[in-house]
């Protein structure tokens, strides 16, 4: 099993994909259905690196996904923040009325090529209900495509990288809005992984995050210049991280039986100067969390999430438009090289 047997099933749910060179033997999937990206795929890694439910290898039950409509169908997207705003109808009943709108997944996407760029575009309108009740118009383009190894100006890259392999994504994610009110919007990745392993957040000054559901609990760990996280999938918290302590970088290693892992790091723009203007679902007003994290309790597949919003826009942020670069680093290989890579990349002391 594995990326031919995805591509199949997404052929037989009438999804249009393209495939993007994501490195060295590496081959990533993005569908205009959700905008999504899939894999990357290698012949070492047939299944893919990001998390994609099981469904996928039965074509009728991965079609009833798609035909539905629903968001829950794997790889990496991008949505509009503040969920708090426009996908939770009643504050005081999150849980109940927590709907994410279809016009944000799948959404209205227009899947375009332009040689090794890939192009998605939609227009979108969004009803804010809590904080600020309101509508705003959002237009929305993602440029996709393949992204260097960060580590190449290095002169230890070669003994970095070697016996290593390298793949990388990155994103110009576009975002413009305009609202009669003083709504706010922000782009919003994320990114399902696998679990088991461990995510490490480095901070300035390490500083424990705020729980939205059930408490993260013994799950975090505050470490000398970060923040530890286990990631299970087997028991449920959503973790925010306040803008102002963090470094724009996270990254997750992956737990293994063998010698070799995954390390996945995300490289965002991190900037305590914007409103990042998404709350808890029970603390209003508390806002400038820029990392989220969210880890499943096996109800909706048993993944997590690596989550980051990009700056804000609005009438009360200033701007009305912005343009945001976002990176995916991912290597392969034996995991005591990894660690190297982790510690060079994320100061991440193993």
């Amino acid at each position: 099993m594995g990326m031919k047997e995805i591509l199949e099933t997404f052929s037989y749910c009438g999804m249009k994909y393209e495939v993007l060179d994501a490195g060295e033997g590496w081959q990533a999937v993005v569908t205009e259905h959700g905008g999504h990206v899939f894999g990357p795929f290698s012949d070492a890694c047939p299944d893919g690196i990001f998390w994609i439910p099981e469904t996928v290898y039965d074509k009728e039950k991965y079609k009833e996904l798609i035909d539905r409509k629903i968001w829950n169908i794997g790889g990496d997207r991008v949505w509009i923040a503040p969920e708090i705003e426009f996908n939770i109808r009643e504050r005081a009943r999150f849980r109940e009325t927590l709907d994410t709108p279809k016009t944000i997944d799948p959404g209205s996407y227009e899947m375009t090529r332009e040689e090794d760029r890939i192009h998605l575009k939609m227009s979108l309108d969004l009803v804010s209900r809590n904080t600020v009740a309101g509508n705003m118009h959002l237009d929305f383009h993602r440029m996709i495509h393949r992204a260097e190894n960060p580590l190449r100006r290095l002169p230890s890259y070669e003994a970095l990288m070697e016996g290593l392999s390298y793949c990388g994504i990155e994103e110009v994610i576009s975002l413009a809005g305009t609202s009669a009110e003083d709504v706010l919007a922000e782009s919003w990745d994320l990114l399902q992984i696998r679990p088991k392993g461990t995510l490490f957040i480095p901070m300035y000054e390490p500083m424990r995050g705020t729980d939205h559901y059930e408490p993260a609990g013994d799950h975090e760990s505050v470490v000398e210049n970060g923040i530890v996280l286990r990631i299970t999938g087997d028991a449920r918290y959503k973790i925010a991280y306040r803008s102002a302590v963090l470094t724009g970088r996270f990254g997750y290693l992956a737990d293994t039986d063998t010698d070799a892992s995954v390390l996945i790091i995300i490289c965002y723009p991190n900037n305590p100067s914007a409103a990042y203007s998404e709350e808890p679902p029970l603390i209003e007003g508390d806002t400038g969390y820029s990392i989220h994290i969210y880890n499943d309790d096996g109800n909706s597949g048993g993944f997590a999430e690596m989550e980051c919003n990009m700056p804000t826009i609005g009438r009360p942020a200033g701007i009305g438009r912005s343009e945001d670069r976002l990176t995916k680093w991912i290597f392969t290989g034996r995991t005591e090289k990894l660690k190297k890579v982790a510690k060079t990349l994320l100061g991440w002391k193993m």
